[in-house]
């Protein structure tokens, strides 16, 4: 007599495959997180940074290094003062590849001529790093004069999603002489969380186009496509940004699993963008690629297009490439 075998109730035929959790991050979100920070990383190594000292004027005029106050509905007004560029560098002089010269590290802001280094009690404040601005504790006079030395980033790296639609593009960022120090006016009378200032480069990641067979023992390729779009004020930027992104095909990146990154609390903000106390070195890309290294990525079969011109100061150029990543 034949007995039939019932499969057990449950088992790995009832359960999503190839992954533990499904709130964590799969492949294509990993690639979005990795590809902003290797971009972010790998245009600050190469000395692409301004720094701004006391006193420091722009090639049009204005005073680079003062701080204007901002109008931010999440806060008293005089609590919050920014500079005229957002992305401000915080990884710290000396963790840069540039040998020329290094960013300038905040120690302190200057309030109506008198310092007050970070991390003191008499005014306190932290330093928003993203969106470029100091946030008081307690609010100032809007006549206070507030002066700042920092560095700030050339290219803002950006997820594309949102871009245009949500946030702002600010032409003219670097004109700090026009309209800057007048609160509420020009491009900067919008908010800096939805404001983009250029040149700006807004990545995205398709979802997997297919899955390749890895080996005869198991284990599968994960093909990606990436698209960058690259937004500047002129042409020559434009191409050099494009060109800098087709240079990088037919190589390995490591990747970082940002799952992993966010458990252990290494990530260099928290929810106010205010440095975390590991940043540094720990939340440096370098660092979450040595301590959390998840997988390799290869990167093939880049491309660029043509470079259109939207108006007389807004450039937008289009490459893309393929990724290759043993994802399962």
């Amino acid at each position: 007599m034949m007995i039939s075998v019932l499969p057990m109730a449950g088992g790995p035929h009832t359960t999503l495959a190839n992954i533990s959790n499904a709130q964590d991050s799969t492949l294509s979100n990993i690639l979005l997180d990795n590809f902003i920070a290797f971009y972010d990383h790998g245009f600050l190594d190469k000395g692409q940074f301004y720094n701004i000292k006391i006193p420091q004027s722009g090639i049009y005029g204005g005073d680079r290094h003062k701080l204007r106050l901002a109008e931010d509905p999440n806060y008293t007004d005089g609590q919050v003062w920014e500079g005229y560029r957002q992305n401000w560098v915080w990884e710290g002089s000396g963790n840069v590849g540039a040998t020329t010269e290094q960013p300038t590290d905040i120690s302190g802001v200057f309030v109506d001529s008198t310092f007050y280094a970070t991390g003191n009690v008499s005014k306190p404040f932290y330093v928003d790093y993203p969106n470029g601005r100091v946030v008081f504790d307690t609010a100032l006079s809007s006549s206070s004069a507030v002066q700042l030395e920092y560095s700030h980033k050339w290219v803002q790296v950006v997820p594309a999603q949102g871009v245009p639609w949500f946030r702002q593009i600010q032409l003219g960022s670097f004109r700090s002489e026009e309209n800057f120090q007048v609160s509420g006016s020009g491009g900067w009378a919008q908010l800096g969380q939805t404001r983009v200032q250029l040149p700006a480069l807004a990545i995205e990641v398709l979802p997997a186009r297919n899955l390749q067979p890895y080996e005869l023992g198991g284990g599968q390729w994960q093909n990606n496509e990436v698209i960058f779009y690259v937004l500047t004020e002129n042409h020559w930027e434009c191409t050099n940004i494009v060109d800098t992104l087709l240079y990088q095909n037919d190589r390995t990146i490591h990747l970082f699993n940002p799952t992993t990154v966010a458990i252990s609390g290494v990530f260099p903000f928290n929810y106010r963008n205010e440095l975390n106390e590991n940043a540094i070195p720990s939340g440096r890309y370098p660092s979450m690629i040595d301590n959390f290294f998840y997988r390799r990525c290869w990167i093939n079969d880049s491309r660029g297009g043509d470079i259109a011109q939207l108006s007389p100061e807004l450039y937008i150029g289009v490459s893309r490439c393929s990724t290759q990543v043993k994802a399962i």
